[in-house]
């Protein structure tokens, strides 16, 4: 996710990536700088996804259907803020919104 509030801890990481580590409760996370810094209590809200914009990429899927899976970015458009992923265990081609989507920055059999 990418950090978009400028006055988040003085702005240090303002546009920075930044993982989440944890979830707290549905509005506060925790979250692990690219400087493996860990910040604590960081509001949802000042959050925003980061899409891969390389296909191939790995993401983590999180509309209904698919929730938690695991899958790789065959196509992307801005435009229409759509990703079209297949997932790694089953090969099945799924179209999801940008909010349905999140980069996976884990470890995956491919």
């Amino acid at each position: 996710v990418r950090v978009v509030c400028q006055t988040f801890k003085k702005g240090r990481y303002y546009c920075k990536k930044v993982d989440v580590v944890d979830i707290v409760d549905p509005f506060t996370c925790v979250c692990r700088s690219e400087s493996g810094k860990l910040l604590e209590n960081v509001p949802q809200c000042i959050l925003e996804t980061v899409i891969p914009k390389k296909a191939g990429s790995l993401v983590m899927l999180l509309d209904k259907d698919h929730r938690w899976q695991i899958a790789e970015i065959a196509d992307k458009d801005s435009r229409s803020e759509k990703v079209v992923a297949v997932t790694l265990d089953e090969k099945k081609a799924v179209t999801v919104s940008f909010d349905e989507v999140c980069q996976y920055v884990g470890d995956a059999i491919r």
